[in-house]
């Protein structure tokens, strides 16, 4: 579970490594609380290691997420475009949510 959330954790914060935007001091507290939200979805839809389903004990979603980097909640904060956040925010699985990561142009 850990390295799925951590390898989830590092496409995430690759993909919107390009969409930062370093005045937006304003909207950090707000949308850093947003994705804590989105790292306790992503826990909660993710498969646990060796085929069993997303984890459900509140307990251990707690301290799952309060283990992701907090470099990874500044990264996802300052993201400018908080549509792919949403859309993060509403996939129903892993599928889905790597869907919402917008493709480089190159």
């Amino acid at each position: 579970m850990r390295a799925a959330i951590a390898s989830l954790g590092l496409v995430i914060a690759v993909a919107l490594a390009g969409c930062e935007d370093q005045n937006a001091s304003a909207e950090t507290a707000p949308n850093k609380a947003e994705c804590l939200r989105l790292e306790d979805h992503i826990v909660r839809i993710t498969p646990r290691p060796g085929g069993g389903g997303p984890e459900t004990d509140p307990a251990r979603i707690a301290a799952l997420v309060a283990r992701i980097p907090i470099e990874d909640i500044e990264q996802c904060a300052a993201v400018k475009d908080r549509k792919v956040i949403a859309c993060m925010q509403a996939a129903p699985d892993v599928a889905a949510l790597r869907a919402c990561i917008p493709r480089k142009s190159e």
